[in-house]
């Protein structure tokens, strides 16, 4: 540390050679020997240093009356060091930068660079060159000139601040100073018997330094040398650097004129996705938004939620806005009520450049480039080192700028941008599933504003996706009705494996791109776009939408302005139709750029060139319109486009060529068609419902189609197969992309080689175990002499039960392990629980009666209840009536707040016979179907042999009133009670229990 004096100049002319003598002589390590004979005392160990360390100085420049304190960070690891002193009020941090040959200043705020080989502060640490000519720092000894080399010599003990230390001293010669000095170093004391420790538990520290010398002078004045005397005193010694980042860079927020970049400015991808969290300091205030970026298609959208409900919202409610800068049209779309708006892209948007035309009366908007988009293009950024945020190890870039700007300050202003990337040396996964070392990545950027101004931001960026956005995030079919809308499949034959589908994205952007060629519409006006393949062909389906109203393209600038000079003129009635004849450009020289409307006289003025100002509107009421980009569009009707779309395939004309494993393949449609549901999607609207079917992905049985539905959804079509009345339906297909339902008396479990592939559909089967209810590891029916071997899945016993004529079947067992299927004519509520045994090998299923029935909800039975039954749960309710055949109950009412069950031999359907009221507690269940799917009747006989009477006449019902219901209370409550036994519930104390005489059994 004795190098604090080297800030003194060197010598200008080349010295006489030194007088070894004229302080002191340089020694050598033999002549510690005689020292160590003479004094009869052991030399203790020679301290060593780690590679990293800090350390606070006190400096005591003798001769110049002058206290210097400072810190030094020093890491031999890295290559550098950094020094910050304090002296007479001026603070000096400067920092040695080895790898790059810099040695940084920062002087109260001022900070430059200059070279590290001609600049004198460089003997602070040192500079010694490696083999390949690269400066590097001097390792710790050499810092702290401590070498052994120079000549050691123990002077024992003393104590120095109240510590004992042992007592070091060398005499040196530094040419490149030409100055002879002697040295004396002061460490803490160890040996065998005592050990002084530090507060960080190091042994051995540095405690002083103190330095006595002459200094050659070329002749001033007579003289030709100078003494100096320094002492240094450490403190707060550490063998490690607390917070590194901060001590190696300069300050946050200072920038470093003269400094070189060893990493230019990131470029981005032009395309990128990513979600912001803006923290707004000032106004203590935090949002986030969500962006997708894609220059090629020219498309940006950004999610958010407005801080005021104004223009174009007028609500705070979360909002999509997409801009198309094809055609300068902003599609505002609130994401709560699903309103959309068309408006033109605002000058004021982050996204938006203003370029100004060459008469300077107006300016038209374009896309700021991807650098653009994050202030990235300007030449004044500088690399300002590595710092860490969030957890995350970042390049960091600085930039003094004066383009940004706020709508709220008018003054103009220099802001300070840090850009924070994520280093080379961290990985990133990103949410498609890639994990790569994604280079320029960014994490964070800070802006600061001068105070009179009062902004001061950080921008946090997560989820950054550098990669092609699905154009499925641009979706504006909300923005047009389903006459606007027309969508379309297209088909590519050939012979294709699952490798295909990695390519996806790349096959809809060519598609896309494909389309916008040959049809001459915008991207955007190609909408959902999805590929779908199988072994045989490749499937592309999306949406075309129509073009966007006339107005659309133009701002509009009220009662202001009219231009100067117009290049056509004509009479129209409203400014709708002054916009279509500028989009259509007939009789101009050029593109039409933007109209005036007068509403007075119907005159609509047309120009080629962009016009915020001109002669001010006198007495005539007029309004300006001016294109929001400097491009026209062509704005062909929706029918004209599919009828090129659908040529261009026809005739062979729809190729493009993509690189595919490798190699180049050509790719030409083979065919088209509009047969397609809007918006058809493979979402199911009622899982519920659809768990009622094992689902066959891309199949289909043909030639069994006994019922035929077309444009429905998924659900209306499953719920055709289970509402059949006339036949029994086992399964039905659907086509996503023409909603195409077909209903099937076949199960395909019954023909499995009937089913075949069929792309973009799927094949439905009834599911016969959901109208069981599922009763684990137990058997009921081992003595059942109805068994079925050889049988694979519980679903086919199921059928077996449902559909057998031999009894009516009420449950099943089913054992997995040995493949056998036992029937059984007894419900489980009904048996003994001595006839149920653990089986871990089978599954005990019984009928749900209920599924029987369908649910009319909120509705009461008024005057047909033939049974009346308290205190029973509803599939109960169902299973009596579904037992009671020869009674013909027909459908039954169930409220759950009294747990009331009316029978009922009546149905809903057979209008005349019910009446019933609106309750918030009751619902209606009309029976559909006998155990066995088949439609149900009121005539039961045919199904079980039956000759009893088909209803109750009307002489029996008064007998009925009395003797049924007592009979069915006495069953329904033994019933009940037998399932609240089962299911391990309490019973209601006030409620009558039954039990069987077992003497009279």
């Amino acid at each position: 540390m004795c190098v604090l004096v080297a800030k003194a100049q060197g010598p200008s002319t080349t010295p006489p050679p030194f007088q070894y003598g004229q302080f002191c002589a340089p020694r050598n390590t033999t002549a510690l020997a005689p020292y160590l004979a003479n004094n009869g005392t052991t030399l203790p160990t020679m301290p060593t240093f780690p590679d990293t360390f800090q350390v606070r100085v006190e400096a005591n420049i003798i001769e110049k009356n002058t206290t210097i304190v400072g810190e030094e960070f020093y890491d031999k690891v890295n290559n550098r060091a950094a020094l910050r002193t304090i002296t007479n009020n001026s603070e000096d941090y400067m920092i040695f930068d080895y790898n790059n040959d810099q040695l940084i200043y920062d002087v109260n705020g001022v900070c430059y660079a200059t070279d590290l080989k001609y600049d004198d502060n460089q003997l602070l640490f040192g500079m010694q060159m490696t083999g390949a000519g690269i400066p590097h720092i001097y390792n710790t000894a050499q810092t702290l000139h401590f070498a052994q080399a120079n000549g050691l010599m123990y002077m024992g003990r003393q104590v120095i601040r109240g510590i004992l230390c042992d007592w070091w001293r060398s005499c040196m010669y530094w040419d490149i100073l030409a100055s002879n000095f002697t040295l004396d170093y002061f460490f803490t004391a160890q040996d065998a018997s005592f050990t002084w420790t530090e507060p960080d538990n190091e042994n051995v520290v540095p405690i002083r330094a103190e330095i006595t010398g002459t200094q050659y002078i070329p002749q001033v004045n007579g003289a030709n040398s100078k003494n100096f005397h320094h002492i240094y005193e450490y403190f707060d010694f550490r063998n490690a650097i607390w917070g590194p980042d901060d001590k190696f860079w300069p300050p946050r927020g200072v920038q470093c004129t003269g400094r070189k970049d060893p990493k230019p400015v990131p470029q981005l991808t032009s395309q990128y996705s990513y979600r912001e969290e803006i923290v707004d300091y000032i106004n203590s205030a935090v949002s986030q938004a969500d962006i997708y970026y894609d220059f090629p298609y020219q498309l940006v959208r950004f999610d958010y939620r407005p801080s005021s409900a104004g223009y174009p919202y007028y609500t705070t409610n979360p909002v999509t806005e997409i801009h198309d800068y094809n055609t300068g049209i902003a599609y505002a779309i609130d994401k709560t009520q699903g309103n959309c708006s068309m408006i033109p892209i605002q000058n004021a948007s982050f996204d938006a450049s203003v370029n100004i035309t060459g008469n300077s009366n107006g300016f038209y908007i374009r896309m700021k480039s991807p650098s653009q988009l994050f202030y990235l293009d300007n030449t004044t950024y500088s690399y300002e080192g590595q710092r860490t945020v969030r957890g995350m190890l970042c390049d960091v870039y600085i930039s003094k700028r004066t383009d940004f700007t706020l709508p709220t300050y008018t003054m103009n202003f220099t802001s300070t941008f840090e850009f924070y990337f994520l280093s080379s040396s961290w990985t990133q996964q990103n949410n498609i599933g890639k994990t790569s070392i994604l280079q320029n990545t960014p994490v964070q950027l800070v802006i600061s504003t001068p105070d009179i101004v009062g902004y001061q931001a950080t921008y946090n960026i997560y989820n950054w996706v550098p990669e092609d956005p699905s154009f499925n995030r641009f979706d504006v079919t909300s923005c047009y009705d389903d006459n606007s809308q027309q969508s379309f499949i297209m088909q590519w034959p050939g012979s294709w494996d699952s490798s295909i589908a990695q390519y996806q994205n790349q096959f809809v952007r060519a598609v896309t791109k494909t389309i916008v060629r040959l049809a001459h519409v915008n991207p955007i006006r190609v909408q959902k776009p999805t590929f779908k393949f199988d072994p045989t062909n490749i499937y592309f389906i999306a949406t075309l939408l129509d073009a966007p109203p006339p107005m659309a393209y133009f701002t509009k600038m009220s009662n202001s302005y009219q231009q100067t000079t117009n290049d056509a003129t004509l009479s129209v009635t409203s400014p709708d139709d002054c916009a279509r004849a500028c989009n259509t450009g007939s009789n101009l020289p050029g593109s039409c750029m933007s109209f005036d409307f007068c509403l007075s006289n119907s005159v609509c003025a047309l120009s080629t060139t962009h016009a915020q100002k001109g002669q001010i509107v006198g007495t005539a009421t007029c309004d300006h319109y001016d294109r929001t980009v400097d491009y026209q569009s062509l704005n062909i009707p929706l029918d004209k486009v599919w009828t090129t779309l659908k040529n261009s395939v026809l005739i062979g004309d729809f190729q493009f060529s993509l690189p595919i494993n490798g190699q180049n393949v050509q790719f030409t449609a083979g065919a088209i068609d509009n047969n397609v549901i809007q918006n058809a999607q493979r979402q199911l609207s009622s899982q519920a419902l659809m768990d009622q079917f094992v689902q066959q992905i891309n199949k289909d049985i043909p030639g069994y189609d006994d019922l035929v539905l077309t444009g429905i959804a998924i659900d209306d079509c499953a719920t055709g197969c289970l509402t059949q009345q006339s036949w029994v339906c086992n399964s039905f297909s659907y086509c996503f992309d023409t909603g195409y339902c077909v209903l099937s008396k076949l199960h395909p479990d019954a023909r499995p080689s009937t089913v075949v592939n069929k792309p973009l559909c799927d094949l439905y089967s009834k599911k016969y175990t959901v109208d069981y209810q599922l009763v684990q590891g137990k058997t009921v029916l081992s003595s059942s002499d109805t068994i079925y071997q050889n049988i694979y899945s519980a679903d086919q016993c199921a059928q077996l039960c449902s559909n057998y004529n031999g009894f009516n079947c009420k449950s099943f067992d089913y054992c997995d392990g040995i493949s056998t299927c036992f029937l059984g004519k007894t419900h489980y509520f009904d048996v003994p629980q001595s006839d149920v045994q653990d089986s871990p090998m089978c599954d005990h299923y019984s009928r749900k009666y209920i599924s029987d029935f369908s649910q009319t909800s909120r509705q009461k039975l008024l005057n047909q209840a033939n049974r009346i039954i308290q205190n029973i749960p509803v599939d109960q309710c169902a299973k009596l009536c579904v037992e009671q055949e020869g009674a013909s109950c027909a459908s039954f009412g169930y409220c759950g707040n009294t747990s009331e069950c009316r029978l009922s031999t009546a149905s809903m359907r057979n209008v005349g016979q019910v009446s019933s009221e609106p309750n918030l507690y009751c619902d209606i269940y009309n029976r559909q179907s006998f155990p066995d799917g088949t439609p149900y009747i009121n005539n039961p006989q045919k199904y079980f042999g039956s000759q009893q009477s088909t209803g109750y006449s009307g002489g029996s019902m008064a007998g009925l009133a009395f003797g049924m219901i007592i009979l069915g209370i006495v069953i329904a409550i033994g019933v009940f009670f037998g399932f609240q036994k089962f299911k391990g519930n309490p019973n209601d104390g006030m409620s009558v229990h039954f039990v069987k005489n077992e003497s009279e059994s």
